[in-house]
């Protein structure tokens, strides 16, 4: 079943998913480490809350963001920000709007005034809902950086050195989720999981050398397989994240310590 429509946050989201994407090899090590045990616990099985999810929330800080704008904006600015996060995410608060043309005091900076004071009960509003307007935003972000194979190819591959350094804590947290061989034990696919592999990879076989259907809109021969794009063998994991849509061929054929997968997809046009 396809997912719900729903208001994304694509503007704060295009934002954050470029920050991680591209400071991934700076900041990833360190990402991992600040939320150890929260990845630990979505890469066993494949949740919703994904790997990336917990790396994106370590760049995400609506707050903190507000904070720095306070030291460095002039109310005004700050006003528009707040706004356009907002309305980003979709909430509307009822306070009062703030009027910067009623102000008389033409040297008036707006920090003391009566217009700076509703600046004011802005920002406490979201910092008083920052831990949903971060949710939204990285629920958004992720949404993009979903569908760039080759950046969770890297970052799985990255997580790997994570796994393998932290196996004793992993056996000792979920002893029976890891194999004789010191590896994450495969688990369930579930539905939720097939179905977002499935849209996100256009059910087309992400090898490009294949590029085989797989709706069965116009061969019925050809079954779906879920791939983990780096293999439990190699220490990757069931994250959600880990996951690309292949042909059966091109499944059996992958082998165990082959991490292949493609930025091959269909584009919106062509150029």
């Amino acid at each position: 079943m396809a997912p719900k429509d729903e208001h994304l946050a694509l503007s704060s989201g295009i934002g954050l998913a470029g920050m991680a994407v591209s400071n991934f090899w700076d900041y990833g090590i360190t990402a991992f480490d600040v939320f150890k045990d929260e990845i630990i616990d979505c890469i066993m099985k494949p949740n919703k809350m994904t790997a990336v999810h917990w790396y994106l929330y370590f760049y995400q800080d609506i707050e903190e963001e507000l904070h720095k704008l306070w030291g460095s904006l002039e109310p005004e600015w700050i006003y528009d920000f707040i706004q356009r996060t907002l309305d980003e995410v979709n909430l509307h608060p009822d306070l009062p709007k703030a009027d910067f043309d009623s102000c008389k005091d033409e040297e008036c900076a707006h920090y003391d005034c009566k217009v700076g004071e509703i600046v004011k009960e802005w920002t406490a509003y979201i910092n008083k809902n920052q831990r949903e307007i971060n949710e939204l935003i990285v629920h958004s972000a992720f949404q993009f950086v979903f569908q760039d194979r080759n950046f969770l190819h890297d970052f799985h591959l990255e997580l790997t050195d994570f796994v393998e350094g932290h196996m004793d804590y992993i056996k000792e947290k979920y002893p029976d989720w890891v194999t004789e061989k010191q590896r994450i034990r495969r688990q369930y696919f579930p539905t939720w999981l097939t179905s977002a592999v499935f849209y996100r990879d256009k059910g087309t076989c992400s090898n490009a050398d294949c590029r085989c259907d797989l709706s069965n809109l116009i061969r019925t021969q050809n079954k779906i397989h879920l791939d983990h794009i780096v293999p439990l063998d190699l220490y990757g994991s069931n994250d959600a994240s880990n996951f690309q849509l292949l042909c059966e061929t091109c499944n059996t054929s992958k082998g165990a310590r082959s991490t292949a997968t493609s930025s091959v997809n269909v584009p919106f046009w062509n150029l």
